[in-house]
């Protein structure tokens, strides 16, 4: 009877904390922003239409139809900076993300982590951790963003690719 209770217990528990992510202790913290858009949010945003002609509109409102949750956390104080590095590298590690990019560019270093789903044209989430030392005041600023759902990547990458040719 003891071991029915202790594996229940243990469900229950487990079922607990697999709701809460690693990083939500940040919400709660003076010295970092933070921004938690959840499903609904999304599910509202997907139905407003765009302009019919503005396929980039559209392709972002079919895009976000299927994602679950974005947190943005940043801060400038370095010792939650340091705290926050620790947070993403056991991130990776208990949720068995790969490492998609990394981008070092001066004092700024950029990586983007994976979670891989059977079909390759999709990720259920997209982890990416920036790191930058303000060269006018010197003070560091980091930026966790954890995007999760059904992501489609080839979406995704025709997006930035319009989105960057708008830049130029």
């Amino acid at each position: 009877m003891k071991k029915i209770i202790t594996i229940f217990a243990l469900i229950f528990v487990s079922n607990l904390s697999f709701g809460q992510s690693i990083f939500d202790k940040l919400e709660d913290m003076d010295e970092v922003s933070s921004v938690i858009v959840n499903k609904d949010a999304f599910e509202i945003l997907s139905k407003f239409k765009g302009p019919s002609e503005d396929n980039e509109a559209m392709e972002v409102f079919k895009m976000i139809q299927d994602l679950q949750e974005l947190k943005l956390f940043s801060t400038e104080n370095a010792n939650v900076s340091a705290q926050m590095e620790k947070m993403v590298k056991s991130a990776v590690k208990q949720g068995n993300l790969i490492e998609l990019m990394r981008v070092k560019d001066k004092d700024s270093r950029v990586k983007i982590y994976v979670k891989s789903t059977k079909n390759k044209d999709f990720v259920s989430e997209v982890l990416m951790f920036i790191k930058d030392k303000d060269s006018k005041n010197g003070t560091p600023e980091s930026v966790i963003v954890s995007l999760t759902g059904n992501i489609d990547i080839n979406k995704m990458s025709k997006l930035t690719e319009t989105f960057s040719k708008d830049d130029k």
